[in-house]
């Protein structure tokens, strides 16, 4: 069972684990998911990310290298620049998504769990000639997401840094206390937020003590990966394992901000370019607002009225709008906002009507 360097600072907590993503023991809630969930709509959560896999390219090509390889622009990031990319099949298909964080002598990919070994292997595939070393340092390091309305303000009153500005995926160095801390911004919960990245275990336990007790004076409330997993819901974002997979194409789950239209070639362009300038994707993911005070299980068959139409990817109840909601994938056809449709919940057919994405708008 693997477990993250944070593990017995979880329990002090009294944390309820669960094993999730590939054998990892993570936390599930501390107490009430629906008060964490809140606690990041309404205020400040610190979330242990630890377990996302971290990839590390040095050497003078590594930018030349994944730019010919990802969907997305690398070679006109600069330092503190960072974006959002998928390695894809040469059929256009999800092999792994990640965030590309750029640093003055380094690139770093964090990709969810279960995607690392994929996304390494698909990269030491393509490295041939190339001046780039690929390392795997997702156990020497450690990531804590600090998410919510007030957490900038929260941020700012610890590292003396402005960031507000920073848009998504870009990224600060800076000291909170005397820790080094590389700060991204990352809006996962449909909040503002901001991964904290540090270089060893024992930093990582020196953050987490005094984000809790600097916390205090901000309300800031430490946050389960249940509640994670309802927020993403509710803010319409897909995650691999669930709504990616190599069954998809990029456009399919509508994620054009992974993908550079005006760079060269890379694996699977041709499938993509296609779709987007030839034709259209014969299915969309969308949001599904349920009639139901059960969940549907994942892949549950989706219908209108006598003829399925897509399936279930995800599913939670919504602490912010108290109903049933799911993310899925439905037929281009019944894709428009409001479409009816029905769910098979428990071997019964269940209302449940088609919704854009995200579900909570921000103001």
């Amino acid at each position: 069972m693997k477990k993250t360097a944070l593990y017995e600072q979880h329990k002090l907590l009294n944390a309820n684990f669960g094993q999730m993503y590939d054998g990892w023991s993570l936390v599930s809630h501390y107490n009430d998911s629906v008060q964490e969930h809140l606690a990041v709509r309404n205020g400040i959560g610190i979330i242990d990310t630890s377990h996302r896999g971290r990839l590390r390219l040095t050497g003078t090509e590594r930018a030349e290298y994944l730019h010919r390889i990802v969907s997305n622009e690398v070679t006109k990031l600069s330092p503190g620049g960072g974006n959002y990319a998928m390695i894809l099949t040469n059929r256009g298909k999800i092999i792994a998504d990640m965030n590309v964080v750029v640093a003055e002598d380094y690139i770093d990919l964090i990709t969810n769990a279960i995607a690392k070994e994929n996304l390494h292997r698909s990269l030491d595939k393509y490295l041939i000639a190339d001046d780039v070393e690929i390392n795997d340092i997702t156990a020497e390091t450690g990531i804590i997401l600090v998410s919510g309305v007030n957490s900038g303000l929260f941020i700012e009153s610890l590292l003396g840094i402005d960031v507000d500005n920073l848009e998504e995926y870009q990224s600060v160095n800076g000291k909170i206390a005397d820790l080094s801390v590389k700060c991204v911004s990352s809006l996962e919960t449909g909040e503002a937020g901001f991964q904290l990245h540090v270089n060893s275990a024992s930093e990582l336990s020196d953050l987490w003590q005094i984000l809790i007790a600097e916390g205090k004076s901000f309300g800031v409330a430490p946050v389960g990966l249940k509640a994670l997993n309802s927020l993403r819901l509710e803010a319409g974002i897909p995650r691999f394992g669930n709504e990616l997979d190599d069954s998809i194409i990029p456009l399919e789950a509508e994620l054009e901000k992974a993908v550079n239209f005006e760079k060269g070639c890379y694996i699977g362009q041709e499938i993509v370019a296609r779709m987007k300038y030839r034709g259209h994707p014969n299915r969309l993911l969308r949001g599904l607002e349920i009639d139901s005070e059960d969940l549907p299980s994942e892949k549950a068959a989706i219908r209108s009225p006598e003829k399925q139409i897509g399936y279930v990817t995800s599913a939670v109840r919504s602490a912010t709008l108290n109903k049933i909601i799911a993310l899925g994938y439905v037929r281009t056809a019944f894709a428009a906002h409001g479409s009816e449709v029905e769910i098979e919940i428990e071997n019964e057919w269940m209302d449940a009507k088609v919704s854009l994405l995200p579900f909570i708008k921000k103001a």
